[in-house]
């Protein structure tokens, strides 16, 4: 027979079993583990179409903190070594002066990862189709960011 148990956070008991019982010991929480954000959250789906030897910059905006999880996928490729892309972030320039990172660089049809944005700027992928035949890169991405 299953065993039901009830947990009640924050100063009251938890009980599980007849007989048993936890003693929670609070941890300290260290930086970075929470936060609240006062932007939405929000998810979107993008098909970015790339004619033959076609190259773009795919972007996304992101304050310091912000963070995204994202994949994208090249919708029937059957070279994954045309597709080249590189997935960064750039400050707005001063003066014609800017900060650039980058995050991966590979040829490949998919990619899946988290992005927590180490300053404010712009965050995202430029693609390149090294290939003879148009293809499709879908993007998914869910988190904290706008459009560009």
């Amino acid at each position: 027979m299953r065993k039901t148990a009830l947990a009640v956070i924050g100063g009251f008991a938890l009980a599980g079993g007849a007989s048993s019982q936890v003693q929670w010991n609070e941890m300290s929480l260290a930086d970075g583990v929470f936060r609240e954000y006062a932007a939405d959250y929000r998810t979107d789906v993008i098909d970015i179409p790339l004619e033959a030897g076609e190259e773009l910059e795919y972007k996304l905006g992101l304050n310091k903190g912000d963070s995204i999880v994202y994949q994208w996928d090249a919708v029937d490729l059957k070279d994954p070594e045309v597709l080249w892309s590189e997935f960064h972030g750039h400050t707005p320039p001063v003066n014609n002066v800017g900060d650039l990172m980058f995050y991966r660089k590979a040829f490949g049809a998919t990619e899946r990862g988290s992005l927590v944005a180490p300053f404010t700027g712009i965050h995202g992928w430029y693609l390149r189709n090294e290939g003879d035949k148009a293809i499709v890169v879908r993007l998914k991405v869910a988190g904290f960011y706008e459009l560009q």
